[in-house]
């Protein structure tokens, strides 16, 4: 029985882990335009409300590929002068 509550409460451990994963990963996503689906409101909310299901949802389907760089924000550069 002891075994048994052990191991309910390393998988509820493991769950939150999950979910504040998830959770800081989508929020600290620099531009909406990285996301593989959606934009960081809805993901924060589907990950908020379905808790551990919607971080899974989110590592599966939602999170930026790696390597995706953010699209440059500013004014760009000027054109180089004419020759």
């Amino acid at each position: 029985m002891d075994g048994l509550v052990a191991l309910f409460i390393v998988l509820w451990l493991a769950s939150i882990a999950v979910w504040i994963f998830a959770l800081v990963d989508c929020i600290r996503v620099p531009d909406d335009s990285m996301f593989q689906n959606g934009n960081k409101l809805i993901w924060v909310i589907v990950i908020a409300l379905a808790s551990v299901i919607g971080a899974i949802i989110y590592l599966a389907i939602g999170r930026p590929r790696a390597g995706t760089a953010a699209p440059p924000r500013g004014v760009p550069p000027p054109p180089p002068p004419p020759v």
